[in-house]
């Protein structure tokens, strides 16, 4: 008779108690206390709401640091206000507003901590080439990007960051990489596009994921960067633009977004990215695109976003990612 050990070389194990689930994914082992056989699982992350941002309903604005140590400044709102130089606070469940941005502006380029951010780029009459930096009291000017742009993707720290294509106003392949001084020219992305999604942990590895073009504003494209080439990969489920991210290379998230049919247009989709292929997460409670978000330097077992806009107007609403959770699942046999 053929046995599971004599095909596969090894044995499933049996336990008194179930381990940690966490650290077991797709592990099966038989239960002799509830004489059950169990295996590991991963469900779904989940979005949870928090409080809302202080400030009124703003779109457009950008984040760094973690959800529970997080920085949102600028943004856009209706007239008379327009751009933002707003900026705030979040502790992990209460926001503050602390000293404005020197210059309002909105869709730009933001990387850092809540101590320790750059904010550059962005939209105010036109394109901007503007760069501040946050010292944790307040922003002081610096040296400007070499291209004027809006809606780039974002990767990196304050003194490594890496600003992905954009718009000048034109869709561009150029990046620019910066040292905490200075902004230099990087190496292009394969595909010209603005207001895509993703993250990264420096200017030597990023994800960048979506966005618009002049032909397809609602691009599925997703490439990566390994400080050398970008490479095109696995395409995301639903091709959206404006959207949120955060992340690393083999562990990010983009979320919200706009939609390119139907009613409503603003989207709730979360996708996760594992180093290979999107697949969908869970969703947000409220629907929107152009949202402000970060996760901070790791993966996604974190994240925040806030803000946005979607069918319902102008939001100042927070929601707060968790990763996803680890059970130990019964298995039936029939």
């Amino acid at each position: 008779m053929t046995t599971y050990k004599g095909i596969q070389g090894y044995m499933i194990q049996t336990l008194a108690s179930d381990p940690t689930a966490s650290e077991n994914e797709g592990r099966m082992w038989y239960n002799t206390t509830s004489n059950t056989w169990k295996v590991s699982v991963a469900g779904a992350g989940a979005w949870a709401t928090g409080n809302d941002s202080a400030r009124s309903g703003t779109t457009d604005g950008e984040m760094s640091g973690t959800q529970t140590a997080g920085l949102y400044a600028g943004g856009y709102a209706p007239a008379p206000t327009l751009s933002r130089d707003e900026t705030e606070t979040f502790n992990g469940t209460t926001w503050t507003e602390v000293n404005d941005l020197n210059t309002a502006r909105y869709a730009a380029w933001m990387a850092g901590t809540q101590t320790a951010s750059v904010f550059a780029s962005g939209q105010i009459t036109a394109p901007s080439a503007l760069s501040e930096t946050w010292d944790g009291t307040c922003w002081t000017e610096t040296n400007n990007i070499q291209t004027a742009r809006h809606n780039p993707g974002v990767a990196g720290t304050q003194t490594n960051g890496l600003m992905i294509s954009g718009q000048t106003p034109t869709p561009t392949t150029a990046c620019e990489d910066y040292d905490g001084t200075s902004w230099s020219t990087g190496t292009a992305i394969n595909s010209a596009r603005y207001s895509g999604g993703g993250g990264g942990a420096s200017s030597t590895s990023a994800i960048f994921a979506g966005g618009a073009d002049p032909s397809t504003y609602y691009l599925q494209i997703s490439e990566t960067w390994n400080g050398s080439s970008w490479t095109e990969g696995n395409n995301l489920n639903t091709g959206r633009y404006a959207l949120a991210g955060f992340g690393i290379v083999t562990s990010a998230l983009v979320c919200a977004g706009y939609l390119p049919s139907g009613s409503p247009r603003d989207s709730n989709d979360t996708e996760t990215y594992d180093g290979t292929s999107w697949s969908n997460g869970g969703d947000m409670n409220t629907a929107r695109y152009s949202p402000g978000g970060t996760g901070g330097p790791g993966g996604i077992s974190s994240g925040i976003i806030v803000g946005g806009n979607g069918d319902s107007g102008l939001s100042r609403a927070t929601e707060l990612w968790e990763s996803p959770k680890y059970s130990a699942k019964t298995v039936t046999t029939s």
